[in-house]
């Protein structure tokens, strides 16, 4: 049977081209989670693999710089003027991003477990996708908290009144890193830029949460139902966030990981960090931390664009019908 394939496309440059009109979404196609993803190609799935030039991770790098310092001509993306569409365009964008960085980093330390990879390897990997989830969190949570109040949280309660991030299929191979039980930063070669990273994680949520959540009460703290059948939540999650489970190879990955870095980094310099929506942070310990995330928060994209095909590339040896010179 052909497995259905993922939109896997690089974005056409300089235009916007993302999710068919301005500020529109993509479903993103992500492997079953629990398992290393296998080393399978495109063509072993049945579909023609996706065309990507073989300097494809670094010219995506570069095109996000130059966004970041060029800017973006308006006939290529205008201003939104609605906070709906583009808060909503981020909180869900936003969130699949982070979804392929939990995947990446839950790779990374299978590929380290079975000796695959050096545990130096290791320590530059992970506190950069630590990092960039963080930047993820900004970036999601960049709404005015009416917004969130008046659009997202309602969205999320429609499709369960406990709707939960605890859900995320993708999170749990990677939940000991972010709550510290690992050890990690103990016994790496150099623990301390994931230690750092850490911190920068810790800073950024309890920011975000004391702003847009100032009570405390989740949805599923308000919520009286406790309904617990573990697979059924994770497709209420994915389906929510647009994501689709299917057989993938690691290029479709990283190419749709690409495409949206690419539409956040044109977001960002179009519409700043605040959406045109200025907003004041909770004031707390982390607001210095949060300051220094947000001022990287672009550079960290095109860090991430050049570092994850390069990283999976060189470790898995994609052949060359995965690419094309």
């Amino acid at each position: 049977m052909t497995a259905p394939a993922p939109f896997a496309e690089l974005p056409a440059a300089p235009a916007w081209d993302y999710g068919s009109l301005s500020y529109g979404l993509e479903p993103l196609t992500l492997p079953a989670t629990g398992l290393p993803l296998p080393r399978h190609s495109a063509g072993q799935l049945g579909r023609a693999a996706p065309r990507v030039p073989r300097a494809w991770p670094s010219a995506i790098g570069r095109r996000i710089r130059a966004i970041n310092s060029d800017g973006v001509a308006t006939e290529h993306l205008a201003r939104s003027e609605d906070p709906a569409e583009l808060f909503g365009f981020r909180w869900i964008t936003g969130h699949q991003v982070s979804f392929v960085l939990w995947v990446l980093m839950a790779q990374a330390l299978d590929d380290h477990a079975a000796g695959r990879i050096a545990p130096e390897e290791l320590a530059e990997t992970l506190p950069l996708y630590v990092r960039g989830y963080c930047a993820m969190l900004l970036y999601s949570g960049s709404c005015p908290t009416s917004v969130y109040e008046d659009v997202i949280r309602p969205s999320m309660r429609r499709q369960h009144p406990g709707f939960s991030g605890s859900w995320a299929p993708d999170f749990r191979p990677v939940r000991r890193v972010f709550r510290g039980q690992d050890g990690l930063p103990d016994v790496l070669p150099d623990g301390r830029p994931l230690a750092e990273a850490l911190d920068l994680h810790r800073h950024v949520h309890e920011s975000i949460a004391a702003r847009l959540v100032p009570g405390g009460l989740s949805l599923l703290r308000q919520s009286p139902t406790r309904h617990r059948n573990t697979r059924l939540l994770n497709l209420i999650y994915d389906n929510y966030f647009f994501t689709l489970r299917a057989p993938v190879s690691w290029p479709e990955v990283l190419t749709q990981l690409s495409r949206r870095l690419v539409a956040i980094a044109q977001d960002l310099t179009v519409n700043g960090v605040d959406g045109g929506f200025p907003h004041e942070e909770a004031p707390g310990p982390w607001q210095d931390a949060v300051a220094g995330c947000r001022a990287r928060l672009e550079e960290t994209l095109a860090q991430i664009a050049v570092h994850a095909p390069a990283q999976i590339q060189a470790r898995l040896q994609a052949t060359p019908a995965e690419r094309t010179a």
